[in-house]
């Protein structure tokens, strides 16, 4: 749900998120959005072709 407190818990996930180096966060846990599932799919394939280029 997209509301202030929210809001506030992904800014402190996110911090914690970026000092991580050899993890790929994704989908809708890992990017602390609601996806449809084939916008899910969508997503997961784009960071699949930027990791292995």
């Amino acid at each position: 749900m997209n509301d202030e407190k929210n809001g506030k818990l992904y800014k402190q996930y996110r911090v914690l998120v970026d000092k991580e180096s050899n993890v790929i966060f994704g989908g809708r846990l890992g990017e602390y959005k609601y996806y449809d599932m084939d916008k899910t799919i969508e997503v997961a394939l784009k960071k699949v072709k930027v990791e292995l280029n």
